[in-house]
């Protein structure tokens, strides 16, 4: 019996395949039909009930926060230090100092060799060509490619969200590099990186510097302003030492005229928790040292005792007269309440008024500048051109101790402007 064939009908479809590759429109197009009937309103006089529709977007948002993953986990996370140990919380400061960066490095331009930190310089010196390294990390899980690095030499003083259009901040271009990162999981997820140029301090600049280095990527972009107290991208270098005969009231007092009316200055022993910063930035090594070691708050002869340090000193001008009063004065007044609190030493000192801060300070009509020497100089009972190893050895401590004072510029509302440290010994 003969079978019956079949290829007609696969004959078809594959005609029909084909006219469908063809672009020959289909016998039925996707949603035509007939037109649906007019459905009745089952509720005519229904209103929407107020704010039920923002209740259901925050738990929508609420489920969307809960099961979102960590950026890091996702997407590069790029980081310039602001403390060792920094994991890219902002704002570090308070309590951790966001202007001490230990990873804007610099060796001087006569080593033509590798990063090496035993060749480390800490304290550049007009005149002088200084190759810049950066240290930038990935925190992320997705590696970082397109990764730029730049750094900018700004005046020495508080460098903050309020005056980077100043001409005395203006920000000066030193270079630099295209990188790429690995994640954070492979040991390359960090790295050292050189800038394209040196860096050549003008003799005709005032002799110090602040030092700023960004760092971003397609996936991770940086751009904003060079805020390192809310910006990971951003690493910020305040910090100079002054040792031996070197006297550091020279730039004590250009800290000092750089405090604008209604601001505050408040000067804060730093103690040994800087010393992981210090062995950073010098490589373990100073000239003439056998160890970098740092005073401890709890030798000291001046000062009170707060979650920043010790706090020493407090200056601010007010009405064309400057003002400035020891924190161990201060605690004379009631005082103790207010040194954790960001802008609560000003607050405190506005309530008294200057009939208080004649009882426990010194008002003056002498500019900032003159009378923050005049006052640190006092506080130790010391001269007005005193060296960094007296100035070290009247705030106490072992004797070959380094100490670092730090110098904080708040706003009116007690928010961070920026700050500067000063290290003698």
């Amino acid at each position: 019996m003969a079978t019956p064939r079949r290829s007609g009908g696969r004959g078809r479809m594959r005609g029909q395949n084909r006219d469908r590759e063809r672009g020959q429109d289909p016998a039925v197009v996707v949603g035509a039909g007939p037109e649906k009937p007019e459905w009745r309103d089952p509720d005519p006089g229904w209103q929407p009930e107020p704010g039920k529709a923002d209740e259901w977007r925050g738990i929508a948002a609420e489920i969307g926060r809960e099961r979102r993953p960590p950026r890091e986990q996702v997407y590069p996370y790029l980081l310039i230090r602001a403390v060792v140990g920094d994991r890219g919380i902002r704002p570090t400061w308070p309590p951790a100092s966001c202007w001490e960066s230990p990873d804007i490095l610099l060796i001087d331009a006569s080593y033509p060799g590798e990063f090496d930190p035993s060749h480390l310089v800490i304290s550049p010196v007009a005149g002088r060509s200084y190759r810049v390294f950066v240290r930038i990390w990935n925190l992320g899980l997705f590696p970082a490619y397109g990764v730029h690095v730049k750094a900018w030499a700004v005046n020495p003083g508080f460098f903050g969200a309020f005056n980077q259009n100043d001409p005395y901040y203006q920000q000066h271009l030193i270079g630099g590099r295209w990188a790429e990162l690995s994640d954070r999981t492979r040991p390359d997820c960090t790295a050292v990186i050189e800038l394209d140029r040196p860096w050549k301090p003008d003799l005709s600049e005032v002799g110090h510097h602040c030092l700023l280095a960004e760092v971003g990527c397609p996936l991770d972009q940086a751009g904003g302003p060079l805020l390192s107290n809310s910006d990971r991208h951003v690493g910020q270098r305040n910090l100079e030492i002054l040792t031996g005969a070197t006297s550091p009231m020279t730039l004590v007092g250009t800290l000092g005229g750089l405090v604008p009316d209604g601001f505050t200055l408040e000067v804060i022993h730093a103690g040994p928790v800087i010393l992981k910063t210090m062995q950073a930035l010098t490589g373990g090594r100073l000239e003439g040292r056998k160890e970098i070691a740092m005073a401890s708050l709890e030798e000291l002869r001046y000062g009170v005792l707060t979650k920043t340090g010790r706090h020493l000193l407090t200056a601010f001008a007010s009405e064309g007269r400057s003002v400035l009063v020891s924190t161990e004065r201060l605690m004379e007044l009631g005082g103790t309440r207010v040194l954790d609190h960001a802008g609560g030493v000003r607050r405190f000192l506005g309530e008294i008024g200057p009939t208080g801060w004649a009882r426990i300070g010194t008002t003056t009509d002498r500019p900032l500048d003159e009378a923050l020497i005049e006052g640190l100089a006092r506080l130790v009972d010391a001269s007005l051109d005193v060296s960094a190893r007296e100035l070290a050895e009247r705030l106490g401590g072992r004797e070959d101790a380094l100490h670092a004072l730090r110098f904080v510029l708040t706003d009116p509302t007690g928010g961070l402007v920026g700050g500067y440290t000063v290290i003698v010994g």
